[in-house]
């Protein structure tokens, strides 16, 4: 089963998130062995949180573009608008 144009968006956007995070998981290790502040190091945790809570948000939303049968786009605008909600307050 091929990907349609819009999931080959989403998943390059989902694996750009991922990717990020890891390289971002790789600098928090080498402030690590530079012996840099917890507050320094906090900061960039908090930042990699960020990018896999964005990058589930991702993943979530593209199943239920792929899952829901919407009658319009404003319903899945308002399912997306719900998720975003719902990440927020986790």
């Amino acid at each position: 089963m091929s990907q349609t144009e819009e999931e080959q968006l989403a998943s390059k956007r989902i694996t750009s998130q991922i990717k990020r995070s890891r390289g971002q998981l790789d600098g928090i290790l080498h402030m690590m062995e530079e012996g840099r502040p917890c507050d320094d190091v906090l900061v960039q945790l908090s930042a990699v949180k960020s990018g896999v809570d964005k990058a589930m948000k991702l993943v979530i939303a593209q199943n239920i573009r792929k899952n829901v049968n919407c009658v319009d786009e404003q319903q899945l605008k308002d399912l997306q608008d719900s998720l975003d909600l719902m990440l927020k307050t986790k």
